[in-house]
């Protein structure tokens, strides 16, 4: 009887090949709840309200602990070059700075017509707002005056005697509404 050396042996009693077969097995809940935590995370800590503000690189937005959320609204920037309303330039800053009335003829100008044809629009719906009514669906009020709300983005170093004048302005153009836009700051843990 001859002899073989040890190892595994097909049904004919010959040495069956050296193969490795390994059935590597991944373990794909641990890599679930590991992205399940990670899009809990990042859901929780991305705060956004939908509303896309532009804000030029060279504007340095203030930040506040107490602030809420913006609405839809023309947005008066006011950087250390240029005023713009909804990202168009409107007019130099220094002009601004210096010039010794409150009232900013061009960016009135402009913002009283943005404001009009906002209003325009506004009363076309008025069908389908009449309709809402008859449904009883009272339109909100936030809706009603939306075209008369506007943001002001300043940077931080511009002087307020400046941002004074452009809110001025943006009160006499028609605005009902103003609001500041800041950076939200980390509320201290103690």
């Amino acid at each position: 009887m001859p002899i073989y050396a040890p190892g595994k042996r097909n049904r004919h009693g010959k040495r069956a090949p050296r193969q490795r077969k390994i059935a590597a097995m991944l373990s794909l809940t641990a890599m679930v709840d590991m992205f399940t935590v990670l899009t809990v995370f990042l859901l929780q800590n991305y705060n956004t309200t939908g509303e896309v503000l532009f804000i030029p690189k060279e504007v340095e937005l203030p930040s506040a602990q107490s602030t809420k959320e913006l609405k839809p609204a023309h947005v008066v920037t006011i950087s250390e070059q240029y005023i713009f309303l909804d990202e168009q330039p409107v007019l130099n800053f220094l002009e601004v700075k210096e010039q010794k009335d409150w009232f900013v003829r061009p960016l009135a100008e402009k913002l009283t017509q943005k404001i009009r044809e906002e209003e325009v629009k506004y009363r076309q719906n008025l069908k389908t707002q009449l309709k809402q009514v008859v449904g009883n669906q009272i339109p909100k009020e936030e809706e009603i005056k939306a075209f008369r709300k506007v943001t002001v983005q300043a940077d931080k170093k511009i002087d307020f005697m400046t941002i004074k004048k452009v809110m001025f302005t943006v009160t006499e153009s028609g605005a009902e509404e103003i609001n500041f836009a800041v950076i939200r700051k980390a509320p201290e843990v103690l």
